[in-house]
């Protein structure tokens, strides 16, 4: 750290990983602003409460907002109403694949959970998922889709729990499943004619790649064929929900769900 003076005012000189601290007299025991070289530029962060302004051109697209901490009733309160949504799409495509005119295009509902990554943030990845109708690899109609965030499994765990024994208690009623044999794909029992398209299909194989999720699918499946209800491993599922920072890929995934949701019920009563 160099202190130099320039146009008669002194500079401090930050090299890599060095910082400071920048506070007023009466704020010293409170708040105060870090300063941090990284490289040729400079890192700032502190609480907000301190700041008075910030000037100067482009400064604002510096700024990076961290997630709010969002309470565990406002979380599962959230997710609760996408899984509202969730499950009247699904009711409402699984109507249309199953009529003679879907069936004859090869029209199908496609349910999947993946993995997704930031080619720009190493740090940004997660898992989603998504409910299509889909004709090979084409989406015909977009349903409800969302996203979350690795930090937050315990969320993503009751999302994808409550999917799957939704999913499995509206299409393999009556079907026992083999998990020796389970690879992650789950077909309805609907029956269909040879070389056409099953109407309902599911992919959960990102979730069986996964000992932690893996174990809360097996439990489901299981519980399928028994004949028994999920409700109290879900309810589990749903109490771990933490306080915690939660990106804004869930609200925008509920908004995109919320504006398919109104098209999909719109075509259907018209």
């Amino acid at each position: 750290m160099n202190i130099v003076k320039k146009d008669g005012a002194q500079c401090i000189v930050l090299e890599e990983g060095e910082k400071i601290y920048v506070t007023t007299p009466n704020r010293l025991e409170e708040d105060r602003i870090e300063i941090k070289g990284q490289g040729e530029r400079i890192d700032i962060s502190g609480n907000s409460s301190i700041v008075n302004a910030i000037y100067g051109e482009g400064m604002l697209e510096k700024v990076c907002i961290s997630p709010a901490i969002l309470s565990s009733e406002e979380i599962i309160k959230k997710c609760d109403l996408w899984l509202d949504m969730f499950k009247q799409v699904h009711d409402a495509f699984k109507k249309l694949v199953l009529t003679d005119k879907y069936r004859e295009q090869q029209v199908r509902m496609e349910l999947y959970s993946s993995n997704f990554f930031s080619y720009t943030d190493k740090d940004l990845k997660g898992k989603t998922i998504d409910l299509n109708l889909q004709r090979n690899n084409t989406i015909l109609k977009e349903g409800v889709t969302i996203s979350i965030d690795e930090a937050n499994e315990d969320v993503y765990s009751y999302l994808a729990a409550s999917v799957l024994d939704y999913y499995v208690s509206q299409n393999l009623e009556g079907q026992q499943i083999d998990l020796m044999d389970f690879n992650g794909v789950l077909y309805s029992t609907e029956k269909h004619k040879q070389g056409t398209a099953v109407p309902i299909y599911a992919n959960f194989i990102s979730l069986t790649e996964s000992p932690k999720y893996r174990k809360i699918v097996t439990s489901i499946l299981i519980n399928h064929n028994l004949g028994e209800s999920s409700e109290q491993l879900i309810a589990n599922l749903r109490n771990r929900i933490s306080n915690q920072q939660i990106s804004d890929g869930i609200d925008s995934g509920i908004n995109h769900s919320s504006i398919q949701y109104e098209l999909i019920l719109k075509s259907l009563k018209s």
